[in-house]
């Protein structure tokens, strides 16, 4: 089992990123490797940074099918790349979805759903 909160406070602290963290407890996925997803994780985090200056804000969340870890960003940016087509695998192992919003010139934010 992978603690979201806990691995979640272990990338914010290795990264030294500038983030507001909002996690709730009780998160988990039922996998027993976390590497593929602090891989997952850390693109995302590396996809957002050169947006803007301004802090990601990573939410977690509990609901009853599952976990959503949110990642946004503030940013001014009109166009954004798109994200990695090897994403997909990774989603898989942890059977989870992911979705990227983007309002032009205001932020963009990226779902990730547990089931």
């Amino acid at each position: 089992m992978i603690d979201l909160r806990k691995l979640m406070l272990m990338i914010q602290e290795q990264k030294q990123m500038n983030a507001n963290l909002a996690l709730e407890f009780e998160c988990d996925v039922d996998h027993d490797d976390p590497k593929p997803l602090i891989k997952l994780i850390n693109y995302i985090i590396n996809y957002l940074t050169p947006l803007s200056e301004k802090a990601i804000e990573i939410s977690l969340n509990a609901y009853r099918e599952g976990s959503m870890l949110s990642f946004a960003l503030f940013t001014e940016e009109t166009e954004i790349p798109p994200l990695s087509d090897q994403l997909d695998d990774t989603l898989k192992l942890y059977n989870a979805s992911l979705e990227l919003k983007h309002d032009e010139g205001k932020f963009v934010q990226i779902l990730i759903t547990f089931e």
